[in-house]
């Protein structure tokens, strides 16, 4: 009896910290106490939001600050809109999110997941007092990534991207440097109006061989050594460069060079076939095309524009 009584208890426990720790809907963290609920768990089953009227305390900035060190693993969504006092999230052990949410908040300035390796998708958009991600060896694994509207100088804690399927990366003013080591993009890849829009952003994706489609905006460098194979487009539009190299490209589904106004040469030695649209027009400074010295078949439209000499 006393044996059935212990037992009896323990899994009364047991299930109760299994409860807190599922959710089929979406834990709310509106106070400390909720925090603390989500602390208990190493994995949540469900999504996780923080309330805009989020009631922690503040510091004497009036600022808010909110760590969760023990979870591991939450299988739904995390997103965090509109707290307009947090200043600082932390959680210590989270490896993985489904989905990943920050948005409006606009004095934001440290962001710490040391051991965060998977994302579904991640979304960041309008986090002007974010500078840097403190990702520890940083994220590995994601479907889709976008970053618009950040104050972030560059993407140290995604870096280290082995797969992505999207990824788009627009308006963060103090954005100056984009380095992936991604192998494949298998949707789209879109970069634009960075760095202030002074064209001073250098991407380089040293390791990419395949891609869908891909659009450069407002760059200064853009390096793609490996670079074999686009299905659809690959645009350059209002870039920065004075030359562009693809050594290893061979087949894309359209080209674009639009509005470069710097560019005065391309170098496009292996590539054999375009098949959609061949445009290079109001590049002011190139006057030669001669860097497609295997170019074979275009199915698409041809439209050439400007001071061309041979």
């Amino acid at each position: 009896m006393a044996i059935m009584q212990y037992i009896l208890p323990t899994l009364a426990l047991a299930s109760t910290v299994l409860a807190q720790c599922s959710n089929s809907g979406t834990l709310t963290i509106a106070s400390s106490a909720d925090a603390s609920q989500l602390a208990s768990c190493t994995t949540y089953s469900g999504s996780v939001a923080i309330e805009t009227g989020l009631a922690v305390p503040k510091d004497s900035n009036g600022r808010q600050q909110l760590e969760i060190t023990t979870v591991r693993r939450i299988t739904g969504n995390l997103t965090v809109t509109s707290a307009h006092d947090l200043s600082s999230l932390t959680f210590g052990s989270l490896q993985s999110i489904s989905g990943f949410e920050l948005g409006d908040l606009t004095v934001l300035s440290v962001l710490s997941m040391p051991a965060l390796r998977e994302v579904n998708q991640l979304n960041f958009t309008a986090l002007p007092a974010l500078q840097n991600l403190e990702f520890g060896n940083g994220i590995t694994k994601a479907t889709s990534i976008l970053i618009t509207n950040t104050g972030l100088s560059s993407l140290m804690g995604i870096n280290n991207l082995e797969q992505v399927d999207t990824f788009n990366v627009n308006n963060n003013r103090a954005l100056q440097n984009i380095s992936l080591q991604v192998t494949s993009i298998t949707n789209s890849l879109d970069i634009e109006a960075n760095d202030g829009y002074q064209s001073g952003l250098v991407t380089s994706f040293p390791m990419l061989e395949t891609a869908t489609n891909m659009t450069f905006r407002n760059c200064s460098s853009i390096l793609l050594p490996a670079l074999a194979n686009v299905t659809d487009d690959l645009g350059f539009y209002g870039n920065t460069f004075e030359t562009f190299s693809a050594p290893n490209l061979t087949t894309a589904g359209g080209l674009i060079f639009v509005d470069n106004e710097a560019l005065t040469n391309i170098s496009l030695p292996q590539l054999t076939s375009i098949n959609g649209t061949y445009q290079i027009a109001n590049n002011t400074l190139l006057n030669r095309i001669d860097g497609f010295t295997n170019l074979a078949v275009i199915t698409g439209a041809l439209d050439f524009s400007g001071n061309f000499t041979e």
